[in-house]
């Protein structure tokens, strides 16, 4: 199997943390891209052009972060996605929680990227930020759920985060979310997060 991907997009860093926490690091090959760049044959691969992608040996390409760390999962030695019962459900719900913290992050930089000064969509931008500061409050009051064993959702809520450092650092959520701050800080430690951390990259 061979998983594409962009070292600064946290959908992606998302896939590539489960490959670690799954145990699958040594069984799948890694593919860097930028896929601004649209390059040549990469539509056929995810016709919608995006990162995470993952070229698999038992049928055609898989793409979008979360139907690739399902698959991912389902391939591992340790399983992140709880099978059944209110642990799963609780997962998911992290998981959604982190992807309208990306969703919104994301589009809030976009913003940024195309239009400046008075063409910024402020009233956008305000609308987003809100988004993410009602779902990190949502992970705080929620914060022992956020406990071992390791999930998606603690591996989603952790790429979110780290992607407010990367791209939002002026920001500090931190200071209104002490809980969430302790939380991450060690869960930053592990292998699947220090070795996936887009501000470590060469």
């Amino acid at each position: 199997m061979k998983l594409i991907y962009s070292g600064a997009s946290p959908y992606a860093r998302k896939a590539r943390a489960t490959v670690i926490e799954t145990g699958l690091a040594d069984r799948i090959e890694m593919e860097e891209i930028n896929p601004w760049a649209d390059p040549n044959g990469y539509r056929d691969v995810n016709p919608v052009g995006k990162v995470p992608a993952l070229l698999r040996d038992d049928g055609p390409a898989l793409y979008q972060s979360n139907v690739v760390c399902e698959y991912l999962d389902a391939q591992g030695d340790t399983r992140v996605y709880p099978a059944t019962g209110p642990d799963r459900w609780t997962a998911l719900r992290q998981l959604a929680a982190a992807d309208g913290i990306l969703d919104a992050s994301v589009l809030i930089r976009m913003e940024g990227m195309f239009h400046e000064g008075d063409t910024v969509a402020q009233k956008l931008v305000d609308r987003q930020e809100l988004s993410v500061d009602e779902a990190l409050n949502q992970l705080e009051s929620e914060i022992s759920d956020l406990d071992d064993p390791v999930t998606i959702g603690q591996i989603a809520v952790a790429c979110a985060l780290g992607y407010r450092d990367f791209r939002f650092a002026e920001i500090d959520w931190r200071a209104s979310h002490p809980k969430l701050a302790t939380w991450y800080a060690t869960f930053a430690q592990r292998s699947s997060m220090t070795g996936t951390d887009p501000e470590a990259q060469g």
